[in-house]
């Protein structure tokens, strides 16, 4: 009986809480027993210690004002990591000595922010073509039209003529036969021909910065769309790198160059897919590593294992009936435009037609023709200004036919400098 009081007295003691009368029976239990409280569970040798509850810190916080990165700060940091030891998986001895000795052991990817500046200062790259004149009337000067004259022109100083024609010819194109005209349809676009399009995206050169490339792009552009016309369209797109032309041709950079360079380029040492050297807007060394490339988290190397384009025939080919044969029978061509600033900052829909008699200043891919609803007859064109810029980067221009057959006058002089070339797939799947 003296074991079961003491354990009733606990059980009352402890749902107290749960019953809202803890003073009741804790004087219950006193009367009883005569304790004063409770024996410890763990021996009366045992004290239970009783950690006194944290105080707040009163101390300071650190108040101190938060630290941002300054602008070259951030530039330094990027600098830093962008750098990777370069190394050769190559088997081959002297190419391996040649990608240490070019880049001395590193690979700094740089943006040539002074042969951008070079650029600018270029004569007559603010200014407007005093040989521009619109077929639109003219208004009295205003506010507007300064500022619009002042606006730079940015985008076409890339076309760097030589004078040379480039042409490697073995056998006679399908305009130089009789009757070739009796073939040419009315509309022909590579973008859709029976519900399939042939033709490569839009880029842009002049990202990460200007670069004065169009050279490359309007003559790469036709080239990828050639690749995939003879391949008849199989996986994988053909989409070769602009940069590793930059990089390798040895005479075209972002201050300019012509098509030849290209097809030069192209016809001897062959072009490069872009995952071998992708787009930089930069002049870079031309090395095993820039022709193609790989990195690793702590180093880069050349590959040997890599697809090479080449070409066979090229040559020049100009006037509305030629072209519109020679893109029907092998693809699009690589064409010159004395591009204005109007087209540059006014363009954005539509058939363009404006009177200029600029001389040629930029390369675009020339990739068929059609007729809109009023009967006008145009050229479908790529550009490489980005999709922002014109039809989701392309437009159309006014033929020849434009104008009683002064169409030339009015669309860049689109038709009087143009360049086909023959792809060879031999090597290719």
């Amino acid at each position: 009986m003296r074991i079961w009081l003491p354990v009733l007295l606990l059980f009352v003691a402890t749902e107290a809480r749960w019953l809202n009368i803890p003073s009741v029976a804790l004087r219950i239990s006193k009367a009883i027993t005569g304790w004063e409280e409770f024996p410890s569970p763990f021996g009366n040798d045992k004290e239970t210690e009783i950690l006194p509850l944290p105080e707040d810190d009163e101390s300071e916080v650190d108040k101190e004002e938060p630290t941002f990165l300054t602008y070259e700060q951030i530039l330094a940091d990027q600098e830093k990591y962008m750098k990777k030891i370069v190394v050769s998986l190559d088997d081959d001895e002297e190419n391996e000595e040649d990608v240490k000795e070019i880049l001395n052991s590193q690979n700094e990817r740089k943006i040539d922010l002074e042969a951008v500046k070079m650029a600018q200062l270029e004569e007559g790259y603010y200014e407007a073509q005093e040989s521009s004149s619109s077929d639109s009337s003219s208004s009295s000067s205003s506010e507007e039209d300064e500022w619009e004259e002042s606006r730079p022109y940015l985008k076409c100083s890339c076309l760097k003529k030589s004078g040379k024609v480039f042409e490697s010819k073995s056998a006679p194109r399908v305009w130089e036969s009789s009757g070739y005209k009796e073939d040419l349809p009315k509309e022909w676009d590579w973008r859709n021909i029976n519900g399939v399009n042939y033709c490569s995206p839009t880029r842009n050169q002049h990202i990460p910065v200007y670069c004065g490339s169009c050279w490359v792009f309007g003559t790469t552009g036709a080239l990828n769309d050639r690749f995939n016309i003879a391949r008849k369209n199989r996986w994988p797109m053909t989409m070769v790198s602009p940069q590793e032309i930059i990089d390798c041709n040895g005479k075209g950079n972002c201050q300019g160059g012509e098509v030849g360079n290209v097809l030069e380029h192209a016809k001897i040492k062959g072009l490069v897919e872009e995952g071998c050297n992708v787009y930089r807007a930069t002049n870079g060394e031309c090395n095993p590593y820039h022709r193609c490339g790989s990195c690793w988290p702590d180093s880069c190397f050349s590959l040997t294992n890599y697809t090479r384009y080449y070409i066979k025939d090229y040559g020049p080919v100009s006037g509305r009936e030629k072209i519109m044969a020679e893109i029907k029978r092998g693809g699009p061509l690589a064409c010159a435009i004395g591009a204005t600033k109007k087209f540059e900052y006014g363009y954005t829909s539509g058939v363009y037609a404006e009177k200029s008699n600029l001389e040629s200043n930029h390369i675009v891919s020339l990739t068929g023709w059609g007729v809109d609803e009023n009967g006008v007859e145009y050229w479908i064109v790529r550009n490489s200004w980005g999709e922002a810029w014109g039809e989701l980067g392309w437009y159309r221009t006014v033929t020849s036919k434009y104008m009683d057959g002064t169409g030339d006058q009015y669309n860049m002089g689109i038709e009087r400098d143009c360049y086909y070339a023959d792809v060879d797939v031999s090597n290719l799947n």
